[in-house]
Parts: C-alpha cells; sequence; structure tokens
C-alpha cells in the first residue's frame, strides 16, 4: 500500500536524503581516497584544496540543500598524464564501488573546452573530476537539512 496521499509526488519518489552530518563523512572519505589513488597511480601529481571552495552547505536554484565537499586541485592535466580518461577510470573506478558510488564508463560533455568524467549515486551525491589545463574533484550531496544558513558543514 502506497501512502502518498497530500504528501506531493517528490515526497514519494526516490531515495530519501540523507542529512549533512550524515553525507559529509562519507563523501570527505570518498574524497581522500580518490586523491590517494590518483597520487599513487600518478606520482609527482599532489592534490590540494582549492582556496574559496571548501565544504559548505547551500540551497540551489529549486531551494533543495546541497552539501559540498571541498574541492581538490592538481596543476597538471590528469587526462594528459594518464593516457586519457579511460586510464583514469580504471583507478578511480574501485574506489566510487567501495564508496557506494556506480563505475564511470564514458566521458561527459563539458563547455568551455572542459573535459570530465562523473558519477551519481542513489542518495543525490554526485562526483565530478573534470579539467582544463588544472584538474578538480569535487563532491557534492543533496542533503535534507532544514537549516542550510550555514556556509560550513556541520
Amino acid at each position: 500500500m502506497l501512502i502518498c496521499a497530500g504528501l506531493g509526488a517528490a515526497s514519494c519518489s526516490g531515495p530519501s536524503l540523507p542529512t549533512a552530518a550524515e553525507a559529509g563523512p562519507r563523501l570527505q572519505q570518498l574524497s581522500t581516497d580518490l586523491a590517494g589513488a590518483l597520487a599513487r597511480a600518478y606520482p609527482g601529481k599532489s592534490w590540494l584544496p582549492v582556496q574559496g571552495q571548501e565544504t559548505r552547505r547551500v540551497k540551489n536554484d529549486d531551494g533543495t540543500c546541497v552539501l559540498t565537499i571541498g574541492t581538490l586541485r592538481s596543476k597538471d592535466s590528469l587526462r594528459e598524464v594518464s593516457g586519457g580518461w579511460d586510464s583514469v577510470m580504471k583507478t578511480v573506478n574501485p574506489i566510487l564501488k567501495e564508496g557506494g558510488f556506480p563505475s564511470i564508463s564514458g566521458t561527459d560533455s563539458l563547455k568551455g573546452g572542459f573535459t570530465g568524467i562523473s558519477s551519481t549515486d542513489s542518495h543525490g551525491g554526485e562526483l565530478k573530476i573534470s579539467e582544463k589545463g588544472a584538474t578538480d574533484i569535487s563532491l557534492q550531496s543533496k542533503v535534507s537539512d532544514k537549516d542550510c544558513s550555514s556556509t560550513l558543514a556541520p
């Protein structure tokens, strides 16, 4: 028996969103694990936090609270260093599986000369690895937090 009357279709569709307190540690660990795997696969390439893109909660255009984990950047083109995105996918896919994300099998169509790959989990989490010269690792998740006014994650 489906009990959704009066709740609206969005209340009954898909899995429930995690709180920032639930999503934050999982996504932070995934970010750390991805940076570590890429640093081991491509020695000499460091992944540093991007100033001004720290972990934060913000409302998106539709009013949903989104937790964004601090972006990590390598000053080099990961795609060029690795010999292409296929090599990067082979490196990151086992880490994604451990972190509850599906494997990546293709590249994204991006604007402005950027190239990249991405994966989205079933709980509103999204990984993007994009580059245009430098390479960024960014992770975010829609979260159920009612108070999204804080710019820092709990």
